[in-house]
């Protein structure tokens, strides 16, 4: 009868321990679906080719204008500043940027239509809102951060940098995105000298402007929050 009874007891203990483990693979699986559940259209997009190329296009601009600046003298520089501010009049656009081409060697206009081109590429067929698409950008940048036990400060600043960097991409897209959807009804005759689509240009570089100007006090952050450490 003893044995019996203990038998029982081990044929119920292995009972349980399956029931256990399929619950756990249950569990598992139920996560992992879930998972997939998540994944939206913003996700799939972001993670795309051609939108990590468009990204790539965009930083190799920013460095191209940059680098352009960095050759500047300090007179030149001041004289820059007041060139881009009259970028943003459409009365005194169209001199502005044909004295920067002199300046930097940097053709603003070439490059400004160039960007908001590609990006009216490869946003052409999406079905996702701006909402969802922020949502995407933050998941994204969650799962590229990287933590490690011997981060310095000069470590820290510099992925620090690559947010504002990342960040500022972002924000020089949906400016030429905001352009391509103000633009999109306009009539044939407005393109590419007509009022209303200078409106719209000098509109997309002012946000690009502020853009630029955001990255600038991120980075500068970025120093105060890791500054060079004391030896």
């Amino acid at each position: 009868m003893k044995k019996w009874n203990f038998g029982f007891v081990m044929v119920g203990l292995a009972f349980l321990i399956s029931i256990l483990v399929l619950s756990c693979q249950t569990d598992e699986t139920d996560e992992y679906s879930q998972q997939a559940v998540d994944v939206t259209a913003a996700d799939l997009f972001i993670a795309s080719e051609a939108y990590q190329n468009l990204e790539k296009e965009i930083g190799k601009d920013m460095r191209r204008e940059r680098n352009a600046i960095s050759k500047l003298s300090k007179e030149d520089l001041e004289q820059y500043r007041l060139l881009r501010k009259g970028m943003l009049n459409v009365e005194t656009r169209t001199e502005a940027i044909t004295q920067l081409k002199i300046l930097t060697g940097y053709d603003y206009q070439a490059n400004r239509d160039r960007i908001s081109s590609l990006v009216r590429d490869v946003f052409k067929d999406v079905n996702f809102t701006k909402l969802e698409l922020m949502r995407a950008r933050q998941k994204s940048r969650m799962f590229k951060v990287v933590i490690t036990r011997t981060e310095t400060n000069a470590e820290l600043r510099e992925q620090c940098y690559k947010g504002c960097e990342e960040t500022a991409k972002e924000e020089i897209m949906d400016c030429n995105q905001d352009f391509n959807d103000s633009v999109r009804d306009l009539p044939a005759s407005e393109f590419p000298n007509g009022s209303a689509y200078q409106f719209y240009e000098a509109v997309r570089d002012n946000c690009i402007l502020i853009a630029e100007a955001r990255e600038y006090d991120c980075k500068d952050s970025c120093d105060k929050i890791y500054p060079d450490e004391k030896k």
